[in-house]
This record gives C-alpha cells, structure tokens and sequence, in this order.
C-alpha cells in the first residue's frame, strides 16, 4: 500500500508540473509599463504586433483603429493560435465595414499567451494568409 501512495503522489506532482499553452483576452491597462508604451506606439499604424514580454510569455497587439476618411474601417472577427512542432502560428480574421460608429465591431484586441514551451517561430495569419508582424519588440 504505502509504494501506491507513492506513485499517486509522483504523477500527481509530474502532471502539475506540466505548462499548457493558454491565450486570453486582456487590457493594456494595468500591464507593464513597457507594454503600455509599445502599444501607445502601435496605435499610430493598423496592423499586427508582437511582444515578448519573458520566455514564457507573448502578447498579440491587433489594431485597426486609423481610418483614413473615405477608407473602410478593419475590426476583428476571431482570434486564436494554433502550434505545428516549435512554430506558433497566430490566426485572426478582420473584415472591413464602413459603419464606423458601430459600438459592437471590434477594432483593436489585445491578447496574452501563456507558452507551454520554447517556440523557434512564431506566424501570423489574417483570414488565412501569412502576415508579417508590423513591429516585434519586447524584454
């Protein structure tokens, strides 16, 4: 009895030990200060951001907030990510719309992932085609 209880204890310290790759949604807002100013930066151009803030963890900037008069305003549809061996690949859609005041369209997400391991690449894909990040920057 006392090598089972053993056991049970091993597999359940191995299994806490285990990191899951984990992505949430978040608000620039009460971050680091660093990732405030890289994202005060950011806003001055539409596109897709990069921040390394440790090893363990990225944010994904999206921003679609400038519109240029006549232009269609970009908002953001979906998000989530996706790992094929040691590449991350981000996945977002956008579309386009002209109705600028709508309060429900999403026009800038910004998102935590917590890696699960070591990534040597990681992509981005707005609705389906590789993107590159505007600006990759971090700690």
């Amino acid at each position: 009895m006392k090598k089972l209880v053993t056991f049970i204890v091993v597999v359940i310290l191995l299994s806490g030990c285990k990191s899951e790759l984990t992505l949430s949604k978040v608000t620039p807002k009460g971050n680091n200060k660093t990732l405030q100013s890289f994202i005060t930066n950011a806003q001055a151009q539409n596109g897709v951001y990069l921040y390394l803030d440790n090893p363990k963890t990225v944010y994904i900037y999206l921003n679609g907030i400038n519109v240029l008069q006549g232009e269609k305003a970009t908002y953001f549809t979906d998000f989530k990510v996706a790992t094929e061996g040691d590449t991350l690949n981000i996945l977002y859609n956008s579309d386009e719309t002209t109705d600028y005041s709508n309060p429900s369209l999403t026009h800038e997400l910004l998102y935590k992932i917590k890696l699960d391991k070591k990534y040597d690449t990681i992509r981005s894909f707005q609705n389906g085609e590789e993107v590159s990040f505007n600006t990759v920057s971090g700690n």
